[in-house]
């Protein structure tokens, strides 16, 4: 099975709601950037903005793929979003 990319993903919410999500190249990037924005806030901002970040897998259809397969054969359990996409399938039949 091919090695697992990942991304950051840091969600901002103005007053406690969603405002976006972005998605960096690593975990690295996403602090960088959350450090400098905050930079910007007045006493104001840091009260109305906040965050949370949360590491998330690429998928390719390889990787898909071979998850699935390596499931049927026995071979491996799948994880995170994809064993969640399983149990609500099986949850469907």
């Amino acid at each position: 099975m091919e090695e697992k990319k990942t991304v950051a993903e840091l969600t901002i919410f103005y007053k406690k709601q969603r405002l976006t999500s972005l998605i960096f190249d690593k975990q690295e990037t996403a602090d960088k950037f959350l450090e400098s924005i905050t930079l910007f806030f007045n006493e104001k901002g840091k009260k109305r903005f906040s965050f949370s970040g949360e590491i998330k897998t690429v998928y390719t259809p390889e990787s898909i793929v071979g998850q699935l397969h390596d499931y049927t054969e026995g071979n491996a359990k799948p994880k995170g979003t994809i064993l969640e996409m399983m149990k609500i399938i099986d949850g469907l039949n």
